[in-house]
């Protein structure tokens, strides 16, 4: 994966967490994908994607959360978003109009409690 962004997996009584931080583009968006992807299993409730650490998102970011979600959706999973109205982030996803399709939360636990309740 590129060094400009990292992310992190790790696992709440059933919620896959992905801590993205620094930078994402079309440079390493596909190896975040794919470590999401190989760490959600048929028993996984859903998945948080934590944004707050990030400070760059391109279009071909916003591509993955929009396939994330999808196939999410065909697997009956659901998909959550971390974000701050302070973070730069938040202003691509109001523009791309990616709150509607996604629930956006304030911080990680309110992100897993409304997958829990949810389940």
């Amino acid at each position: 994966m590129s060094a400009i962004g990292q992310v992190q997996v790790d696992e709440r009584d059933g919620v896959v967490v992905a801590r993205l931080t620094g930078e994402f583009d079309l440079s390493n968006v596909g190896d975040v994908e794919q470590t999401i992807a190989r760490s959600v299993g048929h028993e996984t409730r859903g998945v948080v994607v934590d944004l707050t650490g990030t400070t760059y998102l391109d279009s071909t970011g916003i591509r993955m959360i929009f396939g994330l979600k999808r196939r999410l959706d065909d697997r009956r999973q659901q998909l959550h978003l971390v974000s701050s109205d302070a973070a730069l982030v938040s202003r691509v996803l109001s523009l791309t109009r990616l709150p509607e399709a996604v629930p956006v939360h304030v911080d990680v636990e309110a992100a897993v409690d409304a997958l829990r309740q949810s389940a």
